[in-house]
């Protein structure tokens, strides 16, 4: 199963798409077949909230690194 990410960056007003490196790709693929080959639903509940809590590190990081290059 392949999986579709769509990641955009916004350029002078233009969605334009952020490139993943290739062992993001198979990162990506490798744990899309894990989490369709578990059959816990406790594994995956698990998973849901680790991936949470990873999302909104980003996040945050993210906005830290902004608010560094803009001076805030």
């Amino acid at each position: 199963m392949t999986t579709s990410i769509n990641t955009y960056n916004m350029t002078n007003g233009v969605m334009e798409p952020i490139a993943l490196t290739l062992g993001q790709k198979f990162q990506i693929d490798k744990f899309s077949r894990e989490i369709d080959n578990c059959q816990d639903v406790k594994q995956l509940c698990s998973i849901a909230k680790d991936l949470l809590i990873a999302w909104q590190q980003q996040q945050a990081a993210c906005a830290w690194a902004i608010r560094q290059s803009q001076g805030l």
